[in-house]
């Protein structure tokens, strides 16, 4: 059985989908993360596809993840400077796998979350 992901973990991971408010990141561990606007910079964010491109890897730190969906949220601005200098052995995420189908598993939980929470950032 592998391995996933615990809180406080830094990952990088490949963005595979950008929405206004959240972006779906994909990391070889084949699990994938939920990058919420709020949790992208200490500054207001305008425009989370300015900011987050598709095929770009980001170093982000896990800040949940739910064991019974398997869901996972990271944050970018939660990353300290010794977190984001630290390196990160890794396989890249093969092109392929970057795109909605690797989505499907998580996605629809992650938009009931939102939704549930009104749609407001933190």
């Amino acid at each position: 059985m592998m391995k996933h992901a615990m809180v406080g973990d830094i990952l990088e991971g490949t963005a595979v989908k950008v929405y206004p408010r959240y972006a779906i990141l994909l990391f070889d561990r084949h699990e994938t993360g939920l990058l919420h606007i709020s949790e992208v910079s200490r500054n207001f964010v305008h425009s989370l596809p300015d900011m987050i491109k598709i095929g770009n890897l980001y170093k982000v730190k896990v800040i949940a993840y739910d064991e019974a969906t398997g869901a996972m949220r990271v944050s970018l601005k939660q990353l300290t400077s010794a977190e984001r200098n630290r390196s990160i052995s890794h396989d890249p995420v093969p092109a392929e796998e970057c795109s909605a189908e690797a989505l499907k598993e998580h996605l629809a939980s992650w938009i009931q979350e939102e939704n549930a929470k009104g749609g407001k950032a933190r």
